[in-house]
């Protein structure tokens, strides 16, 4: 009896020692819910990442889409600036652009112009727009001066700042400038470039 009592009892340390269900350890159940948890954190945590990212390009589209709108009103603007169409003003007159002046091409130019690479040859070739048909007379009479005035221009600057647009913004103002201040029957409105090519 002492013997049967004493399997009973090897067989109970036994089974104390062995896993409870067929082929798992006990120790196998906290590993599975450790990995079950970290994968359920990870596929939230990549979820909340789409929609995250799916906010951000639908903020970035709707700032895009705006960006376009602006641009496209500056550039009618900028349009609607260079050709203005006839409007009332707040007197009730109709606004309507200038009509174009007289043209008054002049001869070619060929102008030495100092620049890093060596000197430089600048050939232009330019029209004024006259107020009215008037001032052509007298920029006949002053040609020589004109053309004087429009050299020592051309001469004083480099190949660098004419080949930037705004030296060949400011040369067209200081040439209109020069020549105005040489007449006195009407104005250059505009001095337009019909050629101009370096050498």
């Amino acid at each position: 009896m002492a013997e049967a009592a004493k399997k009973i009892n090897e067989a109970a340390a036994k089974k104390e020692s062995s896993p409870s269900a067929p082929g798992v350890a006990p120790e196998n159940k906290p590993k599975k819910d450790i990995v079950s948890l970290i994968s359920i954190l990870v596929v939230t945590l990549n979820l909340a990442g789409v929609v995250g990212l799916g906010v951000l390009f639908k903020k970035v589209n709707t700032k895009l889409i705006d960006m376009d709108n602006r641009m496209d009103q500056m550039a009618a603007a900028q349009k609607e600036e260079a050709h203005p169409v006839a409007k009332n003003n707040s007197s009730g007159r109709v606004l309507t652009p200038p009509a174009p002046g007289t043209l008054y091409p002049l001869e070619a130019f060929l102008v030495n112009i100092s620049s890093d690479q060596g000197p430089k040859f600048l050939q232009t070739q330019m029209e004024f727009e006259l107020t009215d048909a008037a001032t052509e007379d007298e920029i006949t009479k002053k040609k020589a001066a004109i053309r004087d005035a429009i050299i020592v221009l051309l001469s004083s600057r480099t190949y660098k700042q004419i080949r930037e647009t705004t030296g060949m913004v400011s040369l067209r103002k200081d040439i209109l400038r020069s020549v105005n201040n040489l007449l006195t029957s009407g104005q250059v409105r505009e001095v337009y470039f019909t050629q101009f090519h370096f050498n």
